[in-house]
């Protein structure tokens, strides 16, 4: 039975909360969310879009214990792409910000590779194990 929750973390400066945890029974869901998407800033304040049609669904890979696949964004794909958004923004606007922004996911991708390699060279990789 799946349920969804209000994800706590907010977007500064917005006090809104835009993320919904859609909740499985394994794993509190770790799989999928839901978002609303961000409308700009503009009257002092963000604006997103609740109407439940325009939600944006992100989906990531999960398999189950009975060994079924649900396809999905990898972690590391959906980094990849806001390091390169990043690095895009930076060229136009460049600032420390960015450069530490930059630096921080660089070391989630790090990190991700290492956690791989580590399951691969245990013979885990791919399996539900520990």
């Amino acid at each position: 039975m799946e349920y969804f929750k209000k994800l706590d973390g907010t977007v500064f400066p917005s006090e809104e909360r835009t993320i919904t945890v859609i909740n499985d029974q394994i794993y509190g869901g770790a799989h999928e969310y839901e978002v609303a998407p961000c409308m700009g800033f503009h009257d002092g304040k963000t604006h997103y879009d609740f109407d439940p049609e325009n939600q944006v669904r992100i989906q990531f890979v999960e398999k189950s214990d009975n060994g079924i696949i649900t396809p999905g964004l990898q972690s590391e794909q959906l980094v990849l792409i806001l390091l390169d958004r990043t690095a895009k923004l930076n060229a136009r606007f460049p600032s420390p910000q960015n450069e530490k922004m930059m630096t921080g996911l660089q070391i989630f991708l790090d990190a991700c590779k290492e956690r791989v390699q580590d399951r691969i060279n245990r013979g885990v990789m791919g399996d539900l194990k520990k």
